[in-house]
């Protein structure tokens, strides 16, 4: 059987020395372009043009032939030849030029006959066509004669020779200038006999005036000797003015279009007016009671006085209507403010709960003996922060409820054993006046913001970046974790290996060995033993189909990681063999690039085709 190759053979411009062509009796059905056979009943070598799997494959004759075409010129063609000895060109011509034949010249007959152009036989016709239409088309042979006539008396055919002319007739009218002619004309439009007409008489036509027209008329004649001018006058009426170059409505002076109408004894809202409407400029008309709805309705006859408003002169057309409210807190009157902006009224009892309003006198009753806030201070001099002023110690005045921070620390009172620090606070529960205050005066409200010291309660902060520590705090609550275990034990916290590290991150943590492949573990008290079952004088191999192929170009292409064989192994320590699926070993073009083998295939090649033998020899 002969070697397999799956894809393309590069020789690398290097001789293929003594090789022959496949040797076959016929040519096979199938067969790819290009592809090479001896065909050894015809004793010829072929080529495959056109393509065909499993039938279809045309193979044509390599080389033979003609070698040698010589096209000499032949009567009346030209060869033209151009191109090369080796690939000549030829587009033979008629050697005719442009010129008149001669009856006694010949012509080149259908049947491949030489004849004079005089023996051409066969007839010759021609078309005629009149306004009747295409449908009354006739042929003109050669023997026939076409006659033209009139179709009436109205046109003359006559010829001389080959010359034919077409005339109008005389129809016995003499030409000359007519004046109120009288005609007669034939069926044909022609005028057969003229004559001029007798001038009209000289008949008077009078114009006169009708309805509102005056001064209107005036007599013409037909045979004017002159231009006559007749005017029509319009008579003006009542309320209509005549100008110049218009007639008018007139609204002005004696006897406007107002004055012209008749007297009116009475109007009606259903009546109506003429008006000019503003948003326009057109003269419309408009009902009285549209009038009426516009204008404003009514008087007013009286007003009486409400609660709180009192009223002057509440029958006439001006009354005065006045607020009843006051300055002062008086009883049934509206709260009136005072030229500084302030109203006033009743202070209810002290403990009243009810809405009624709560004035100055009364708040400061209910609030007294409660926190109010003061200021800050220095507890170690007592001087009292801006915007306030005086020292606490010795000449400020204190009220029950008196609220002071401390913003800078001291002893309160000089007192050592009442250290304050800022955010410290203290209120007063026994009013003093001012000098006469003492610590006793007050209740102090430690913070609690002090810091912390081995022996001193205070706040504390956890460096959660100590060494071996770590803390995560939450809630209020910190949780400190050691993140160096083994460290003081000298043992190793970390085992590392080619694909990965093994860390001991709790106080359980086992470290476990495993077996792979042909490596086997054993532990015996305190020993591990690891063991190759290998044959130490054979090599590790494989055996893998090939899939998840692509196909682009014409060649399908596969790849295989070899460390899914041979842990952390490279593609340059593998060898590799391709067979069939059927057993056949075949040649691919292999390559290599890290851990990773490529196949390809010439052609479309499916999964699992072909099976790699991998042998690891690093």
């Amino acid at each position: 059987m002969a070697i397999q190759f799956v894809n393309n053979l590069q020789l690398n411009q290097n001789y293929l020395q003594s090789a022959a062509i496949e040797n076959l009796g016929a040519d096979p059905a199938s067969g790819v372009l290009g592809q090479l056979i001896f065909n050894t009943g015809s004793g010829e070598l072929k080529v495959c043009t056109t393509a065909g799997n499993p039938t279809g494959a045309v193979y044509s004759a390599v080389g033979g032939g003609v070698e040698t075409l010589t096209i000499n010129a032949g009567t009346y063609i030209a060869p033209n030849s151009t191109g090369t000895a080796a690939d000549p060109v030829f587009a033979p011509d008629l050697s005719a030029v442009d010129g008149t034949a001669a009856a006694a010249e010949r012509y080149l007959t259908k049947s491949n006959k030489w004849a004079t152009v005089a023996s051409i036989p066969g007839t010759y016709e021609w078309f005629l066509q009149t306004d009747s239409g295409s449908g009354a088309k006739v042929t003109v042979g050669s023997s026939d004669t076409v006659v033209l006539t009139s179709g009436n008396s109205t046109i003359d055919i006559t010829n001389s020779g080959l010359s034919t002319s077409i005339n109008l007739p005389t129809t016995g009218v003499t030409a000359g200038s007519y004046t109120l002619m009288s005609a007669t004309v034939d069926i044909y439009g022609r005028i057969t006999t003229a004559s001029s007409g007798t001038p009209p008489s000289d008949a008077t036509i009078t114009l006169t005036g009708g309805s509102g027209l005056v001064n209107a008329g005036g007599a013409f004649t037909l045979n004017q000797a002159a231009d006559e001018t007749i005017t029509f006058n319009i008579g003006a009426g009542a309320g209509i003015q005549v100008n110049t170059n218009d007639v008018a409505i007139d609204y002005s002076g004696a006897n406007n279009i107002i004055d012209a109408a008749a007297d009116g004894t009475t109007i009606a809202t259903v009546d109506k007016i003429l008006y000019e409407d503003a948003t326009d400029s057109i003269v419309k008309e408009i009902a009285v009671s549209s009038l009426i709805a516009l204008a404003p309705q009514g008087d007013v006859t009286g007003i009486d006085a409400g609660t709180y408003i009192s009223i002057d002169d509440p029958n006439t057309a001006t009354p005065t209507v006045n607020a009843l409210g006051t300055e002062a807190k008086t009883a049934s009157r509206l709260v009136a403010r005072d030229s500084s902006g302030y109203g006033y009224v009743q202070t209810p009892p002290s403990g009243d709960s009810t809405d009624k309003i709560a004035t100055t006198s009364f708040v400061q009753t209910a609030v007294t003996g409660l926190l109010e806030f003061k200021g800050g201070f220095n507890a170690n001099t007592g001087d009292l922060d801006s915007p306030l002023s005086g020292d606490l110690y010795v000449d400020v005045a204190i009220l029950v409820g008196d609220y002071y921070v401390v913003t800078t620390a001291g002893n309160f009172f000089g007192n050592t054993a009442t250290p304050l620090t800022p955010g410290d606070s203290v209120i007063c529960q026994t009013a003093k006046t001012a000098g006469n205050a003492t610590e006793a005066d007050f209740i102090v409200v430690q913070s609690d913001t002090d810091l912390a010291t081995n022996s001193t309660p205070g706040l504390m902060f956890i460096n959660p970046s100590g060494s071996g520590i770590s803390s995560n705090i939450s809630t209020g609550q910190a949780v400190l974790t050691n993140t160096d275990k083994g460290s003081s034990q000298n043992i190793f916290k970390n085992v590392a290996s080619d694909s990965g590290t093994a860390v001991a991150d709790n106080n359980n943590d086992t470290l476990t060995v495993v077996g792979a492949g042909r490596i086997t573990t054993a532990v015996a008290g305190d020993t591990l033993t690891i063991t190759s079952t290998d044959n130490p004088i054979m090599a590790l191999g494989d055996r893998v189909a090939l899939t998840g192929g692509s196909t682009s170009g014409g060649i399908t292409t596969f790849t295989y990681n070899v460390t899914g064989s041979f842990t952390g192994a490279s593609a340059l320590d593998v060898k590799v063999e391709i067979m069939s699926s059927g057993g056949t070993t075949v040649f691919a073009d292999v390559t290599r690039s890290g851990a990773v083998l490529t196949v390809k295939f010439t052609g479309t090649v499916s999964d699992s085709a072909y099976e790699a033998l991998l042998t690891y020899v690093g």
